[in-house]
């Protein structure tokens, strides 16, 4: 056969042919960090996006493979089936632990649903359709801290680059105390349902360590793997890979890339607290108090709330009140016991961010209060 009557040929082969043609590796294909290796520490943080080109159906594209304790866990974007018209979805799961204890949600955003898994394990699920955009850059950040002496809550955010807000999804509790985030960060992409040999595309980059030292930590090279068959990872600017599945060559057995990054990531800031109010309710004897962080603001962790009786906002306070809940942004405090005059008393609220900074003071005069 003539080289012309031979491309003629492959024109007029069957898209259904040309597709069987595909092939798709074992598994994976995945991405790993290099350098936190048997390390532990308080948030994991990594960006991924799907490429408008690359987008095919029943693809998950994992940012963070965690380990949290003796357990572990994965969050990232998801696109579903095509035919389902559905906003494309996040999900955070984690397993469960070796003592068998359930683990719970303690906070869900209104538009996140929470329920078991299994099939791969069992544990607990997390997904909301946010709807995502094809060739933005999303931060999936995954944090924990103590509880008490039996439990640690593990929060998952997601930070959308382009809109540059912030949105709290869900807490999770582990039955297990002091259960740090540790080892290398990994990432995959992955076909959950597709029974074609389809073509799919994810960009990962930004890969974030914070220690409970308040040290940030990057890795010094990022290494793509994945099982026989067709796939391909490429260097995505100066600290990122994008992944293929699926091809018509063969693709190696891993592929390694140097990291490029600053010390810190960019794009965080000072918290700041928008605006903030208080009211007595002489009913319960308490002195209520409320404040707002817009989402284009540091997330909220934790926060302090102080009650004086002086201007200056000095000396011992009447009341304190404090809490790590990040979904918390009212609270109150109890005056039962403390001879209020008539006369206007002073509040300061803080708070600190997912990152462990701390805002400046917002102060709140509470004028002419009457016992």
């Amino acid at each position: 056969m003539t080289r012309s009557k031979s491309l003629l040929f492959l024109l007029l082969l069957p898209f259904q042919y040309l597709q069987a043609q595909l092939s798709c590796p074992k598994w994976g294909p995945y991405v790993v960090t290099t350098q936190f290796k048997n390390q532990s520490g308080i948030l994991m943080m990594s960006d991924v996006l799907f490429p408008s080109k690359g987008i095919a159906p029943y693809t998950y594209a994992s940012s963070i493979n965690f380990k949290i304790g003796h357990s572990g866990g994965y969050c990232g974007i998801q696109q579903a089936g095509f035919e389902e018209k559905r906003k494309g979805n996040n999900i955070f799961s984690i397993w469960d632990f070796p003592n068998k204890i359930q683990i719970l949600a303690s906070y869900k955003d209104p538009e996140t649903f929470v329920s078991g898994f299994g099939g791969e394990g069992t544990g607990l699920h997390s997904h909301s359709d946010f709807g995502w955009k094809a060739d933005h850059w999303y931060t999936n950040i995954v944090r924990a801290w103590d509880n008490d002496d039996s439990t640690t809550s593990v929060g998952y955010w997601l930070y959308d680059q382009s809109e540059n807000t912030w949105r709290h999804y869900v807490t999770f509790v582990v039955p297990e105390a002091h259960a740090m985030l540790s080892d290398d960060i990994g990432s995959f992409l992955e076909n959950f349902a597709d029974d074609k040999k389809t073509s799919r595309t994810g960009a990962y980059r930004g890969y974030w360590f914070l220690k409970a030292d308040g040290s940030w930590h990057h890795p010094d090279s990022l290494v793509a793997k994945a099982g026989a068959g067709s796939w391909k990872a490429e260097k995505y600017g100066p600290d990122g890979v994008i992944l293929t599945s699926c091809g018509s060559k063969p693709g190696p057995a891993q592929y390694s890339f140097p990291v490029s990054m600053p010390d810190r990531p960019a794009f965080i800031k000072t918290p700041a607290i928008f605006d903030a109010g208080a009211y007595y309710d002489k009913t319960s004897h308490k002195i209520c108090v409320d404040w707002t962080i817009t989402r284009n603001d540091m997330p909220q962790l934790s926060y302090t709330v102080t009650l004086y009786d002086n201007p200056s906002y000095s000396g011992t306070p009447l009341a304190t009140t404090s809490g790590t809940n990040p979904e918390t942004t009212m609270t109150a405090l109890s005056v039962q016991g403390i001879e209020l005059q008539k006369q206007s008393y002073y509040i300061t609220v803080q708070v600190k961010d997912i990152f462990g900074q701390s805002s400046e003071l917002k102060k709140i005069i509470l004028q002419d209060l009457k016992p």
